[in-house]
């Protein structure tokens, strides 16, 4: 732990010492009446004798004490490295408690759920939002001091997670527990709003994009279908283009504003855009790719829209997939086995904010202060300032 003071500038309140010195020597003078006998013997030249004094030292170095705590807390006094615990238990909603409790030993465990809190037998938490519980560890692994220790307990399936690996900047241990984490809600989200637009060689696909999608429309509007040069949609929908080609710099404009295009399989994916896999089929074989730009997301189809080729077209959960695959659902995983969630290292490092010494110190300058009204005040104290 390293003393540092965050605002030096407040030590200028230190000039003010001078005044309880000022004080105490600028104290009363007293008068006292002398009979003298005859004034003969008085030296008819005297010679004043005066020497400073103070008076009252246990006020006086009250006062002076007081003043120094004022402006040391000015100065907002801080140690650098002592906030927070040198180690830290997490334990995910639904892991078994008794075991959570047996690789803790006397340390507290804390939920991995938001607040932290400490945990109670019987507690039930609500089932983490997606992302919430990656967001939780990462907020740990910022929060906690360099040298803390973190400790994740999770049940076998981990729940609340996002596409990203997580990389800390620690070492976690991480310890896989019999239990079971409730499943995440996805948050209600409207259907998308598609517009195709194709040539002739891709209209028999654009057929069972166009159903799809009317299948998912609540008012029972049919999907706009029009040539590959008419008027884009607008900002924010989503567009199937079906045509051969590098993808126009206007769909590339309009994508980037916030849309998501869906291009077809022999469209040409633009230069220095690295795609992930979106969609599989039952075999683990790729139907689509993909991969933001700008605001939005561009999507490029693997295969023909033809049910020899992808034979999908024609399952009664293509609608639904289409939807998730433009809605972005498909590469928003919500849970993922917890062994192979194992945080890797090499992440940024955060640094720890320094723990401020102002309360205790504003405590301290109190009890000064009673002290030193209660050697001012008190009544047998001689007549000084």
């Amino acid at each position: 732990m390293t003393p540092l003071l965050l605002l030096p500038a407040g030590l200028l309140a230190l000039v003010a010492l001078a005044a309880p010195l000022i004080l105490h020597i600028a104290r009363r003078q007293q008068e006292r009446l002398t009979v003298f006998a005859a004034l003969r013997w008085l030296d008819p030249r005297p010679k004043p004798r005066s020497r400073l004094r103070f008076d009252e030292w246990p006020l006086l170095i009250a006062r002076l004490v007081l003043v120094a705590l004022v402006a040391l807390w000015l100065a907002r006094p801080a140690l650098e490295g002592a906030g927070g615990p040198s180690g830290y238990i997490a334990v995910a909603p639904g892991a078994d408690l008794t075991q959570a409790r047996s690789i803790a030993g006397e340390a507290p465990l804390h939920w991995l759920a938001p607040g932290f809190a400490e945990v109670e037998a019987g507690a039930t938490l609500a089932a983490p939002a997606v992302g919430q519980t990656a967001s939780l560890i990462r907020q740990l692994d910022a929060e906690l001091s360099k040298g803390a220790t973190l400790t994740i307990v999770t049940p076998p399936v981990i729940q609340g997670v996002d596409a990203e690996r997580l990389k800390l900047s620690r070492k976690v241990d991480w310890r896989v527990v019999p239990g079971v984490m409730a499943t995440p809600e996805r948050p209600a989200v409207p259907p998308p709003i598609l517009t195709i637009r194709t040539d002739a060689a891709h209209a028999s696909g654009a057929r069972y994009l166009r159903a799809a999608a009317e299948a998912w429309v609540e008012d029972g509007r049919s999907v706009e279908v029009g040539a590959l040069d008419a008027a884009l949609p607008p900002d924010g929908q989503a567009l199937a283009r079906l045509g051969a080609g590098g993808v126009p710099e206007a769909v590339a404009d309009w994508v980037e504003r916030g849309g998501v295009a869906l291009v077809s399989y022999d469209a040409v994916w633009p230069a220095g855009l690295e795609p992930s896999v979106l969609w599989r089929d039952d075999t683990g074989a790729a139907l689509a790719t993909g991969a933001a730009m700008g605001r939005g997301r561009l999507i490029h189809l693997s295969r023909p829209l033809t049910p020899g080729d992808m034979p999908v077209l024609l399952d009664a959960a293509f609608p639904a997939q289409l939807r998730d695959l433009l809605q972005g659902r498909m590469q928003a995983p919500t849970g993922m086995a917890a062994t192979d969630y194992r945080p890797a290292t090499g992440g940024p490092s955060y640094p720890q904010p320094p723990l401020e010494m102002r309360p205790w110190l504003a405590v301290l300058i109190g009890l000064v202060l009673l002290v030193e009204r209660f050697l001012a005040t008190r009544r047998r104290r001689a007549d000084a300032p």
